[in-house]
Protein backbone atom coordinates (compact mmCIF):
# COMPACT_ATOMS: atom_id res chain seq x y z
CA UNK A 1 0.00 0.00 0.00
CA UNK A 2 1.19 2.94 -0.93
CA UNK A 3 1.42 5.72 1.39
CA UNK A 4 0.53 9.06 0.63
CA UNK A 5 1.26 12.43 2.49
CA UNK A 6 -1.46 15.33 2.62
CA UNK A 7 -0.19 18.94 2.94
CA UNK A 8 -2.31 20.81 5.14
CA UNK A 9 -2.54 24.42 4.78
CA UNK A 10 -2.68 26.84 7.73
CA UNK A 11 -4.19 30.09 7.43
CA UNK A 12 -1.72 32.75 8.75
CA UNK A 13 -3.65 36.60 8.88
CA UNK A 14 -2.73 39.05 7.01
CA UNK A 15 -0.50 42.21 8.79
CA UNK A 16 -2.92 44.86 9.75
CA UNK A 17 -1.17 47.56 7.87
CA UNK A 18 0.15 50.34 9.63
CA UNK A 19 -2.34 52.92 8.46
CA UNK A 20 -4.93 50.88 9.22
CA UNK A 21 -4.05 50.03 12.89
CA UNK A 22 -2.84 53.70 13.74
CA UNK A 23 -7.02 54.74 12.58
CA UNK A 24 -8.60 52.17 14.20
CA UNK A 25 -6.79 53.15 16.98
CA UNK A 26 -7.70 56.73 16.63
CA UNK A 27 -11.39 55.71 16.14
CA UNK A 28 -11.81 54.09 19.45
CA UNK A 29 -10.25 57.37 20.71
CA UNK A 30 -13.93 58.71 19.45
CA UNK A 31 -15.84 56.67 21.60
CA UNK A 32 -14.74 58.19 24.55
CA UNK A 33 -16.98 60.85 26.57
CA UNK A 34 -17.10 64.19 24.36
CA UNK A 35 -15.49 66.46 27.19
CA UNK A 36 -12.69 67.75 29.10
CA UNK A 37 -11.40 64.32 29.72
CA UNK A 38 -11.68 63.36 25.88
CA UNK A 39 -8.06 64.89 25.70
CA UNK A 40 -6.64 63.29 28.41
CA UNK A 41 -7.61 59.95 27.19
CA UNK A 42 -6.53 61.30 23.53
CA UNK A 43 -2.44 60.95 24.88
CA UNK A 44 -3.27 57.86 27.00
CA UNK A 45 -4.55 55.59 24.11
CA UNK A 46 -1.78 57.33 21.83
CA UNK A 47 0.62 55.98 23.58
CA UNK A 48 -0.89 52.40 24.20
CA UNK A 49 -2.33 51.76 21.17
CA UNK A 50 -0.67 53.92 18.00
CA UNK A 51 2.75 53.13 18.94
CA UNK A 52 3.92 57.04 20.02
CA UNK A 53 6.31 58.04 22.66
CA UNK A 54 5.03 61.03 23.78
CA UNK A 55 1.90 62.53 23.17
CA UNK A 56 0.92 65.45 23.84
CA UNK A 57 -2.18 67.92 24.04
CA UNK A 58 -2.02 71.99 24.36
CA UNK A 59 -5.49 74.28 24.72
CA UNK A 60 -4.59 78.04 24.80
CA UNK A 61 -6.79 81.01 25.54
CA UNK A 62 -8.24 82.24 29.11
CA UNK A 63 -11.55 80.00 29.08
CA UNK A 64 -9.92 76.60 28.18
CA UNK A 65 -6.16 76.84 28.91
CA UNK A 66 -5.20 73.05 29.67
CA UNK A 67 -1.89 70.57 28.92
CA UNK A 68 -2.55 66.90 28.41
CA UNK A 69 0.57 64.56 28.16
CA UNK A 70 1.12 61.08 28.50
CA UNK A 71 4.17 58.83 27.52
CA UNK A 72 5.38 55.19 27.17
CA UNK A 73 6.65 53.77 30.66
CA UNK A 74 10.43 53.42 29.08
CA UNK A 75 10.09 56.58 28.14
CA UNK A 76 11.54 59.10 31.21
CA UNK A 77 14.84 60.14 29.32
CA UNK A 78 12.18 61.80 26.42
CA UNK A 79 9.52 62.71 28.77
CA UNK A 80 11.94 65.20 30.70
CA UNK A 81 12.08 67.72 27.80
CA UNK A 82 9.86 66.54 24.70
CA UNK A 83 7.01 69.04 26.60
CA UNK A 84 8.46 71.80 25.40
CA UNK A 85 9.98 70.21 22.18
CA UNK A 86 6.26 69.55 21.30
CA UNK A 87 4.93 72.47 22.57
CA UNK A 88 7.41 74.45 20.49
CA UNK A 89 7.16 72.33 17.17
CA UNK A 90 2.85 72.31 17.53
CA UNK A 91 3.09 76.24 17.37
CA UNK A 92 5.70 76.08 14.26
CA UNK A 93 3.86 73.39 12.18
CA UNK A 94 1.55 74.43 9.66
CA UNK A 95 -2.75 74.44 10.58
CA UNK A 96 -2.63 71.45 8.59
CA UNK A 97 -1.30 67.42 10.35
CA UNK A 98 2.55 68.00 9.62
CA UNK A 99 5.30 65.90 10.44
CA UNK A 100 8.84 66.85 11.07
CA UNK A 101 11.96 64.59 10.71
CA UNK A 102 14.31 65.35 13.65
CA UNK A 103 17.54 63.25 12.08
CA UNK A 104 20.28 65.28 11.68
CA UNK A 105 19.25 67.96 14.13
CA UNK A 106 22.35 68.49 17.12
CA UNK A 107 21.08 66.69 20.61
CA UNK A 108 22.32 69.84 21.84
CA UNK A 109 19.48 71.74 20.26
CA UNK A 110 17.88 73.58 23.10
CA UNK A 111 14.47 71.88 21.50
CA UNK A 112 15.45 68.28 22.01
CA UNK A 113 18.12 68.34 24.46
CA UNK A 114 18.30 65.22 26.11
CA UNK A 115 15.09 64.08 24.61
CA UNK A 116 16.61 62.17 22.06
CA UNK A 117 13.58 62.40 19.64
CA UNK A 118 13.67 61.77 16.11
CA UNK A 119 9.90 62.85 14.29
CA UNK A 120 7.52 64.73 15.49
CA UNK A 121 3.53 64.68 13.77
CA UNK A 122 1.81 67.89 14.96
CA UNK A 123 -1.82 69.04 14.15
CA UNK A 124 -3.23 72.52 14.91
CA UNK A 125 -6.88 72.40 17.38
CA UNK A 126 -9.40 74.56 16.35
CA UNK A 127 -12.84 75.92 18.00
CA UNK A 128 -16.30 76.04 17.10
CA UNK A 129 -15.37 79.34 15.17
CA UNK A 130 -12.34 78.51 13.46
CA UNK A 131 -10.05 79.91 15.42
CA UNK A 132 -6.86 78.17 16.59
CA UNK A 133 -6.70 77.30 20.27
CA UNK A 134 -4.00 74.37 20.26
CA UNK A 135 -2.29 71.52 19.24
CA UNK A 136 -1.79 67.71 19.22
CA UNK A 137 1.61 67.09 19.05
CA UNK A 138 3.11 63.35 18.83
CA UNK A 139 7.12 62.54 19.59
CA UNK A 140 8.79 59.73 18.50
CA UNK A 141 12.12 58.27 19.54
CA UNK A 142 12.54 56.68 16.13
CA UNK A 143 12.14 57.81 12.89
CA UNK A 144 9.10 57.66 10.35
CA UNK A 145 8.95 56.10 6.85
CA UNK A 146 5.87 57.46 6.64
CA UNK A 147 3.51 59.28 8.96
CA UNK A 148 0.18 59.84 6.93
CA UNK A 149 -1.52 57.59 9.20
CA UNK A 150 -0.43 59.39 12.16
CA UNK A 151 -1.50 62.51 10.47
CA UNK A 152 -4.65 61.38 9.08
CA UNK A 153 -5.34 60.28 12.57
CA UNK A 154 -4.73 63.82 13.92
CA UNK A 155 -6.70 65.37 11.26
CA UNK A 156 -9.41 62.73 12.51
CA UNK A 157 -9.56 63.50 16.47
CA UNK A 158 -8.76 67.26 15.70
CA UNK A 159 -12.20 67.30 13.72
CA UNK A 160 -14.21 65.57 16.42
CA UNK A 161 -12.75 67.67 19.12
CA UNK A 162 -13.61 70.85 17.02
CA UNK A 163 -17.06 69.82 16.81
CA UNK A 164 -17.75 67.09 19.85
CA UNK A 165 -15.38 68.08 22.64
CA UNK A 166 -14.52 72.03 21.91
CA UNK A 167 -18.34 72.84 20.21
CA UNK A 168 -19.91 71.75 23.15
CA UNK A 169 -17.43 73.31 25.70
CA UNK A 170 -18.00 75.95 24.12
CA UNK A 171 -21.78 76.03 24.37
CA UNK A 172 -21.10 74.99 27.65
CA UNK A 173 -19.46 78.50 28.30
CA UNK A 174 -22.15 80.57 26.44
CA UNK A 175 -24.57 78.74 28.49
CA UNK A 176 -22.90 79.38 31.89
CA UNK A 177 -22.46 82.88 30.64
CA UNK A 178 -26.05 83.51 29.92
CA UNK A 179 -27.00 81.48 33.48
CA UNK A 180 -25.10 84.28 35.20
CA UNK A 181 -26.42 87.41 33.06
CA UNK A 182 -29.75 85.56 34.25
CA UNK A 183 -28.76 85.20 37.61
CA UNK A 184 -27.37 88.73 37.45
CA UNK A 185 -30.97 90.43 35.96
CA UNK A 186 -32.83 88.27 38.39
CA UNK A 187 -30.58 89.90 41.34
CA UNK A 188 -31.44 92.85 40.24
CA UNK A 189 -35.29 92.74 39.99
CA UNK A 190 -35.24 91.05 43.02
CA UNK A 191 -33.12 93.79 44.76
CA UNK A 192 -33.61 96.84 43.07
CA UNK A 193 -35.12 99.82 44.69
CA UNK A 194 -37.91 100.55 43.02
CA UNK A 195 -40.98 98.57 42.38
CA UNK A 196 -41.40 96.59 39.90
CA UNK A 197 -44.23 93.88 38.94
CA UNK A 198 -46.06 92.30 35.97
CA UNK A 199 -49.40 91.11 35.44
CA UNK A 200 -50.78 88.50 33.05
CA UNK A 201 -53.95 88.50 30.17
CA UNK A 202 -55.69 87.04 32.97
CA UNK A 203 -55.09 89.37 35.79
CA UNK A 204 -52.55 87.11 37.78
CA UNK A 205 -49.28 88.11 39.14
CA UNK A 206 -46.63 86.92 37.27
CA UNK A 207 -43.52 88.97 38.89
CA UNK A 208 -43.64 90.65 42.21
CA UNK A 209 -40.07 91.94 43.43
CA UNK A 210 -38.57 92.85 47.27
CA UNK A 211 -39.51 96.52 46.86
CA UNK A 212 -43.23 95.41 46.37
CA UNK A 213 -43.08 93.24 48.99
CA UNK A 214 -42.11 95.67 51.54
CA UNK A 215 -44.26 98.63 50.14
CA UNK A 216 -47.49 96.88 49.91
CA UNK A 217 -47.06 94.17 52.80
CA UNK A 218 -48.01 91.28 50.84
CA UNK A 219 -45.66 88.29 49.98
CA UNK A 220 -44.88 87.09 46.57
CA UNK A 221 -46.31 84.32 47.36
CA UNK A 222 -49.75 85.88 48.65
CA UNK A 223 -49.87 87.75 45.79
CA UNK A 224 -49.62 85.33 43.01
CA UNK A 225 -51.81 82.89 44.85
CA UNK A 226 -54.80 86.00 44.50
CA UNK A 227 -56.74 85.12 41.54
CA UNK A 228 -57.29 89.21 41.35
CA UNK A 229 -54.82 90.87 42.91
CA UNK A 230 -55.41 94.07 41.65
CA UNK A 231 -58.54 94.17 44.15
CA UNK A 232 -56.31 94.04 46.89
CA UNK A 233 -54.26 98.04 45.84
CA UNK A 234 -57.47 99.23 44.09
CA UNK A 235 -61.16 98.46 45.94
CA UNK A 236 -62.75 100.88 43.79
CA UNK A 237 -64.00 99.18 40.54
CA UNK A 238 -63.62 102.39 38.79
CA UNK A 239 -60.37 102.98 39.57
CA UNK A 240 -58.94 99.27 39.04
CA UNK A 241 -60.39 99.10 35.49
CA UNK A 242 -58.54 102.34 35.40
CA UNK A 243 -55.03 101.07 36.03
CA UNK A 244 -55.71 98.33 33.91
CA UNK A 245 -56.54 100.45 30.48
CA UNK A 246 -53.25 102.45 31.19
CA UNK A 247 -52.01 98.91 30.89
CA UNK A 248 -53.77 97.76 27.42
CA UNK A 249 -51.67 96.80 24.49
CA UNK A 250 -49.82 100.52 24.28
CA UNK A 251 -48.72 100.74 27.81
CA UNK A 252 -47.69 104.23 28.66
CA UNK A 253 -44.12 104.68 29.35
CA UNK A 254 -44.90 108.07 30.48
CA UNK A 255 -44.76 107.79 34.60
CA UNK A 256 -48.34 108.17 35.97
CA UNK A 257 -49.26 108.68 39.83
CA UNK A 258 -51.67 106.26 41.45
CA UNK A 259 -52.59 105.96 44.99
CA UNK A 260 -52.72 101.90 45.70
CA UNK A 261 -53.78 100.33 48.94
CA UNK A 262 -50.81 98.56 51.00
CA UNK A 263 -52.08 95.95 53.28
CA UNK A 264 -51.84 97.82 56.51
CA UNK A 265 -54.76 100.27 54.56
CA UNK A 266 -52.39 102.98 54.23
CA UNK A 267 -52.93 104.90 50.89
CA UNK A 268 -49.58 105.01 49.08
CA UNK A 269 -48.51 107.57 46.46
CA UNK A 270 -46.73 105.92 43.36
CA UNK A 271 -45.12 107.00 40.01
CA UNK A 272 -45.82 103.91 37.53
CA UNK A 273 -44.51 103.58 34.50
CA UNK A 274 -45.04 100.53 31.54
CA UNK A 275 -42.74 98.80 29.86
CA UNK A 276 -43.49 96.32 26.93
CA UNK A 277 -40.55 93.59 26.77
CA UNK A 278 -39.91 92.16 23.07
CA UNK A 279 -41.89 88.74 24.25
CA UNK A 280 -45.12 91.05 24.72
CA UNK A 281 -45.28 90.88 28.30
CA UNK A 282 -45.91 94.48 29.93
CA UNK A 283 -43.61 95.27 33.37
CA UNK A 284 -44.57 98.02 35.74
CA UNK A 285 -41.86 100.14 37.05
CA UNK A 286 -42.94 101.84 39.96
CA UNK A 287 -41.28 104.90 42.51
CA UNK A 288 -42.94 104.86 45.67
CA UNK A 289 -43.62 108.49 46.57
CA UNK A 290 -45.31 108.10 49.47
CA UNK A 291 -42.64 110.26 51.87
CA UNK A 292 -42.40 112.68 49.31
CA UNK A 293 -45.50 113.86 49.16
CA UNK A 294 -46.38 113.94 53.11
CA UNK A 295 -42.87 115.79 52.81
CA UNK A 296 -44.37 118.44 50.22
CA UNK A 297 -47.91 118.81 52.24
CA UNK A 298 -46.23 119.20 55.67
CA UNK A 299 -43.82 122.10 53.68
CA UNK A 300 -46.89 123.28 52.12
CA UNK A 301 -48.60 123.30 55.71
CA UNK A 302 -45.73 125.37 56.89
CA UNK A 303 -46.15 127.66 54.36
CA UNK A 304 -49.70 128.17 55.62
CA UNK A 305 -48.80 128.21 59.56
CA UNK A 306 -47.90 130.75 62.09
CA UNK A 307 -44.95 129.95 63.04
CA UNK A 308 -45.05 131.10 66.97
CA UNK A 309 -48.97 129.54 67.90
CA UNK A 310 -49.23 126.68 64.96
CA UNK A 311 -52.81 128.45 64.11
CA UNK A 312 -53.26 129.52 60.70
CA UNK A 313 -51.13 132.56 59.07
CA UNK A 314 -52.86 135.14 57.64
CA UNK A 315 -52.77 134.65 53.75
CA UNK A 316 -54.42 130.75 54.61
CA UNK A 317 -56.57 132.23 56.80
CA UNK A 318 -58.30 134.98 55.03
CA UNK A 319 -58.37 132.75 51.56
CA UNK A 320 -60.46 130.35 53.94
CA UNK A 321 -62.91 133.18 54.33
CA UNK A 322 -62.52 133.77 50.53
CA UNK A 323 -63.37 129.95 49.94
CA UNK A 324 -66.81 130.32 51.98
CA UNK A 325 -67.99 133.33 50.48
CA UNK A 326 -67.82 131.25 46.92
CA UNK A 327 -69.06 128.42 48.56
CA UNK A 328 -72.04 130.41 49.62
CA UNK A 329 -72.41 132.15 46.03
CA UNK A 330 -73.00 128.72 44.60
CA UNK A 331 -75.53 128.09 47.69
CA UNK A 332 -73.45 125.36 49.43
CA UNK A 333 -73.35 125.07 53.24
CA UNK A 334 -75.18 127.17 55.95
CA UNK A 335 -74.48 130.61 57.16
CA UNK A 336 -70.58 131.81 58.43
CA UNK A 337 -69.27 134.00 60.88
CA UNK A 338 -66.25 135.30 61.96
CA UNK A 339 -64.96 136.70 65.39
CA UNK A 340 -62.03 138.54 65.60
CA UNK A 341 -60.30 138.19 68.68
CA UNK A 342 -57.64 140.92 70.57
CA UNK A 343 -55.87 140.55 73.85
CA UNK A 344 -56.69 142.86 76.02
CA UNK A 345 -53.75 145.40 77.55
CA UNK A 346 -51.34 142.73 75.98
CA UNK A 347 -49.04 145.80 75.73
CA UNK A 348 -48.78 145.57 79.82
CA UNK A 349 -47.31 141.91 79.31
CA UNK A 350 -44.89 142.95 76.63
CA UNK A 351 -43.23 145.54 78.78
CA UNK A 352 -43.53 143.99 81.81
CA UNK A 353 -42.68 140.33 81.00
CA UNK A 354 -40.51 140.76 77.29
CA UNK A 355 -40.97 139.43 74.39
CA UNK A 356 -40.23 136.11 75.51
CA UNK A 357 -42.77 136.81 78.34
CA UNK A 358 -45.45 138.33 75.15
CA UNK A 359 -45.05 134.66 73.26
CA UNK A 360 -45.48 132.70 75.97
CA UNK A 361 -48.96 134.38 76.61
CA UNK A 362 -49.94 133.94 72.93
CA UNK A 363 -48.92 130.21 72.81
CA UNK A 364 -51.05 129.85 76.00
CA UNK A 365 -54.36 131.64 74.28
CA UNK A 366 -54.42 129.88 71.11
CA UNK A 367 -54.33 126.67 73.21
CA UNK A 368 -57.32 127.83 75.33
CA UNK A 369 -58.96 129.14 72.13
CA UNK A 370 -58.46 125.53 70.58
CA UNK A 371 -60.47 123.62 73.36
CA UNK A 372 -63.49 125.67 72.88
CA UNK A 373 -63.62 125.39 68.92
CA UNK A 374 -64.82 122.47 67.03
CA UNK A 375 -62.88 120.22 64.59
CA UNK A 376 -64.05 122.10 61.03
CA UNK A 377 -63.41 125.64 62.68
CA UNK A 378 -60.61 127.60 61.69
CA UNK A 379 -57.92 129.83 63.66
CA UNK A 380 -55.66 132.53 61.66
CA UNK A 381 -53.54 135.07 63.09
CA UNK A 382 -54.18 138.35 61.51
CA UNK A 383 -50.98 139.83 63.64
CA UNK A 384 -49.43 140.82 66.89
CA UNK A 385 -52.29 139.62 68.43
CA UNK A 386 -55.00 140.03 66.86
CA UNK A 387 -56.88 136.53 65.46
CA UNK A 388 -59.56 135.52 63.28
CA UNK A 389 -61.54 132.25 63.71
CA UNK A 390 -64.37 131.28 61.49
CA UNK A 391 -67.00 129.79 62.25
CA UNK A 392 -68.37 127.55 59.03
CA UNK A 393 -72.09 126.56 58.96
CA UNK A 394 -72.68 128.15 62.62
CA UNK A 395 -74.59 131.63 63.03
CA UNK A 396 -73.78 134.19 65.54
CA UNK A 397 -75.39 131.86 68.59
CA UNK A 398 -72.23 129.93 68.09
CA UNK A 399 -69.52 133.21 68.31
CA UNK A 400 -71.25 134.49 71.28
CA UNK A 401 -71.24 130.99 72.96
CA UNK A 402 -67.48 130.15 71.71
CA UNK A 403 -66.46 133.95 73.28
CA UNK A 404 -67.99 132.80 76.71
CA UNK A 405 -66.33 129.72 76.84
CA UNK A 406 -62.89 131.48 76.21
CA UNK A 407 -63.27 134.42 78.36
CA UNK A 408 -63.89 131.87 81.10
CA UNK A 409 -61.28 129.02 80.15
CA UNK A 410 -59.13 132.03 80.38
CA UNK A 411 -59.75 133.45 84.04
CA UNK A 412 -59.81 129.66 85.34
CA UNK A 413 -55.90 128.81 83.61
CA UNK A 414 -54.07 131.38 84.12
CA UNK A 415 -50.69 131.68 82.10
CA UNK A 416 -47.07 130.62 83.84
CA UNK A 417 -44.81 133.54 82.78
CA UNK A 418 -41.48 133.37 84.77
CA UNK A 419 -43.01 131.03 87.97
CA UNK A 420 -45.99 134.11 87.55
CA UNK A 421 -49.37 133.45 87.06
CA UNK A 422 -50.88 136.11 84.46
CA UNK A 423 -54.36 136.23 84.27
CA UNK A 424 -55.52 136.91 80.57
CA UNK A 425 -58.59 138.47 79.06
CA UNK A 426 -59.77 138.97 75.28
CA UNK A 427 -62.42 141.20 73.75
CA UNK A 428 -64.33 139.56 70.25
CA UNK A 429 -66.34 141.35 67.39
CA UNK A 430 -68.07 139.38 65.71
CA UNK A 431 -69.94 139.40 61.90
CA UNK A 432 -71.65 137.36 60.13
CA UNK A 433 -71.48 136.74 56.54
CA UNK A 434 -73.64 138.93 54.21
CA UNK A 435 -75.12 137.85 51.14
CA UNK A 436 -73.56 141.54 49.56
CA UNK A 437 -69.96 140.28 50.75
CA UNK A 438 -68.04 140.88 47.53
CA UNK A 439 -64.57 139.88 49.40
CA UNK A 440 -62.93 138.88 53.00
CA UNK A 441 -62.07 142.84 53.71
CA UNK A 442 -66.17 143.01 54.04
CA UNK A 443 -66.46 140.48 56.42
CA UNK A 444 -63.25 141.48 58.31
CA UNK A 445 -64.53 145.26 58.03
CA UNK A 446 -67.52 144.21 60.38
CA UNK A 447 -65.80 142.21 62.34
CA UNK A 448 -63.00 144.30 62.94
CA UNK A 449 -65.67 147.86 63.91
CA UNK A 450 -67.84 145.45 66.65
CA UNK A 451 -64.14 144.53 67.71
CA UNK A 452 -63.57 148.38 68.55
CA UNK A 453 -66.85 148.49 70.11
CA UNK A 454 -66.20 145.83 72.82
CA UNK A 455 -63.18 147.75 73.62
CA UNK A 456 -64.78 150.81 74.23
CA UNK A 457 -67.77 148.96 76.22
CA UNK A 458 -64.37 148.46 79.26
CA UNK A 459 -63.04 145.00 77.20
CA UNK A 460 -63.32 141.20 78.03
CA UNK A 461 -66.77 141.19 76.30
CA UNK A 462 -67.87 140.37 73.31
CA UNK A 463 -69.94 142.80 70.36
CA UNK A 464 -72.15 141.69 67.03
CA UNK A 465 -72.01 144.06 64.38
CA UNK A 466 -75.56 145.34 63.76
CA UNK A 467 -76.75 147.30 61.13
Amino acid sequence: MRSSSSTHAVSVPAPVPEDARILAAASGILEAEPNARFFQELVRRAVEDMGVDYAWVRLDGPACGAEFTASQSGGAGLSANAAGAAAELGARLAPAASYVCLDGIPASHPWFRQAAARACVAHTLLDADGTACGHIAFLFRRGLADASGYSAAQAMLAAFARHAVLGAAARERELARLRDVVRQHEALFQTAPVLINAFGPDGRCTLWNEACEQRFGWTEAEVKACRNPLELFYPDPQTRQQVIDTVGLRPNRAFREWHPRARSGERLAVLWSNVRLPDGKVVNIGMDMTDNRRTEAALARLARIDDLTGCWNRAEILKRVEDRLAAAARGEGGPNTALMLDLDYFKQVNDRYGHLGGDTALRHFCDQLRACLREDDSIGRLGGEEFLVLLADSDVDVAHAVCARLRASLRQHPVDIDGEAVALSVSGGIARFAEGDASASDVLRRADFALYQAKRAGRDCAVEYRV
